[in-house]
């Protein structure tokens, strides 16, 4: 039985691209346990799918949410649910550490891996592992992976970095899923009873194990903080988050005025009319490079020549063979304006 279940996750996981939506029930019953403040708070959720589990978490509250996801299709989702996103997975992304107050994790559960020593650990442990520094003392993790994935490693892990911890079984029953949730400790130490407690839930099979309560008192107060980490970015861009950052940014605005005459200065003008290839070649060799136009005709413009030598024809007679070269200019101008809309014209 078990087999199966494993073998129906991995299937279905497979489909959602190693993302598994949490029910929506148990994301009810996890948002009756939280006592959240009324000044904001940072929650996270780095492997956050569309991002339901954390517009649901954060529900009327003045929480700011942040969310990572590597699949484009679900990461576009979560870009209209989550205050922040990223795209790509949490190892392609830099973090503040010890800062968020609220995680939720729900690892992918496949064994896929790029190296024989990754395929060694399984995701569970190696997300628990790599993600517990970001969570600020005191704040709250909720955990959820199926309960026959729960073994000494992890309940050693939890039991070592949480306190005050907590197991319920899912409403779904499909995949064995509980969740453990605790309050990360000032001073990490394992506590062996509370992991021997742990096991004994899952040895002893989820009926001994609580279903999730939809609770009339909040088991778990949530601290307010900053909700403005040093580091929250990706190594993968995307070009609508560019735009807006680029729309909003003071620098930009301040590089605009610095380099914007405030009155027009005299320029020498050619004794003849400008013929258009005359204002192409001073673009290209960078004489009119910089901001140009103005109003919502402002630009900045940055032009290059390239010289590229290819072979012509050629001529053979009785004493030599003559290869004659030809040279081929290749114009670029590269274009941004003031709404962050970048265009290459090429001739």
């Amino acid at each position: 039985m078990e087999m199966k279940s494993m073998f129906n996750r991995i299937i279905n996981n497979k489909k959602r691209m190693g993302n598994y939506e949490t029910d929506e029930i148990d994301l009810q019953c996890l948002r009756t346990l939280m006592e959240y403040p009324t000044d904001p708070f940072s929650v996270a959720d780095f492997c956050a799918g569309s991002g339901r589990a954390l517009e649901m978490l954060c529900e009327a509250s003045s929480a700011v949410s942040f969310g990572i996801e590597p699949n484009e299709e679900k990461y576009l989702e979560l870009r209209e649910r989550a205050d922040r996103a990223l795209f790509g997975g949490y190892e392609e992304c830099r973090l503040t550490r010890d800062f968020y107050r609220v995680m939720y994790l729900n690892p992918p559960y496949d064994h896929d891996s790029d190296t024989e020593e990754r395929k060694a650990e399984r995701k569970e442990k190696l997300f628990l592992h790599q993600l517990l520094p970001y969570l600020s003392v005191g704040g709250i993790l909720i955990y959820n992976i199926p309960s026959y994935r729960l073994d000494k490693s992890i309940a050693t892990m939890l039991s070592t970095h949480l306190s005050d911890i907590r197991m319920y079984k899912s409403h779904d029953k499909t995949f064995q899923q509980i969740y453990v949730i605790g309050r990360r400790k000032s001073t990490k130490f394992i506590d062996m009873s509370e992991v021997q407690r742990l096991l004994h839930f899952v040895n002893e099979g989820l009926d001994t194990l609580d279903r999730l309560p939809m609770s009339k008192m909040p088991l778990y107060r949530v601290l307010a903080g900053s909700v403005n980490p040093k580091f929250f970015r990706s190594n993968h861009f995307d070009v609508d988050q560019l735009r807006k950052i680029h729309q909003s940014s003071s620098l930009v605005r301040n590089g605009i005025e610095w380099t914007t005459p405030k009155r027009p200065a005299a320029k020498l003008q050619p004794l003849l009319p400008d013929k258009e290839m005359h204002r192409i070649l001073r673009m290209a060799s960078g004489k009119l490079n910089g901001i140009v136009g103005s109003g919502p005709l402002l630009h900045v413009l940055k032009g290059t020549v390239q010289k590229i030598v290819v072979e012509g024809e050629t001529e053979e007679n009785e004493y030599e063979i003559i290869t004659r070269e030809k040279e081929i200019f290749i114009i670029t101008f590269k274009l941004i304006d003031r709404y962050g809309n970048i265009k290459v014209i090429q001739g």
